[in-house]
């Protein structure tokens, strides 16, 4: 199981105000690797956590920002890979492994919804989906 990092006040904020959740995203991540290089890995978990829910947050609300910064699931990904990592190397592999499954689950159900511009369905209805065209050919 994954614990919480942001209490509902902290949420409730940086769901109002995703531009100051990007700021504090970019901030943590840097402080999270700061903390990892100074060997503290308690404050490096909170850190890489605290991203990882900040980045779900924007990802929710679908938060577009400048084409040159990286989009909110980007940042949801890179927050729980640098989690993951440190919980691994830390000898916490049931927390390890949570934290992959749920990346895992996330990038797949986001996948879905880009390509087929839906929302994922079940395993159940993608048998029931129609057969592709006899032909591929576009012209």
């Amino acid at each position: 199981m994954i614990p919480n990092f942001l209490c509902p006040t902290h949420q409730k904020h940086y769901q109002q105000q995703p531009s100051e959740a990007i700021l504090a995203w970019d901030s943590w991540m840097s402080l999270g690797h700061k903390s990892v290089l100074g060997r503290n890995n308690e404050k490096a978990f909170r850190y890489y956590g605290s991203c990882m829910e900040v980045a779900a947050i924007l990802m929710e609300q679908n938060t577009q920002i400048a084409i040159t910064a990286i989009t909110p699931l980007e940042r949801y990904q890179l927050a729980g890979q640098h989690l993951a990592e440190l919980c691994q190397r830390n000898g916490h592999e049931e927390i390890a492994r949570a934290i992959l499954a749920k990346l895992n689950e996330t990038l797949t159900n986001k996948r879905d919804h880009l390509v087929t511009g839906t929302h994922p369905i079940s395993k159940k209805e993608s048998y029931e989906q129609a057969p592709p065209p006899a032909s591929m050919r576009l012209h």
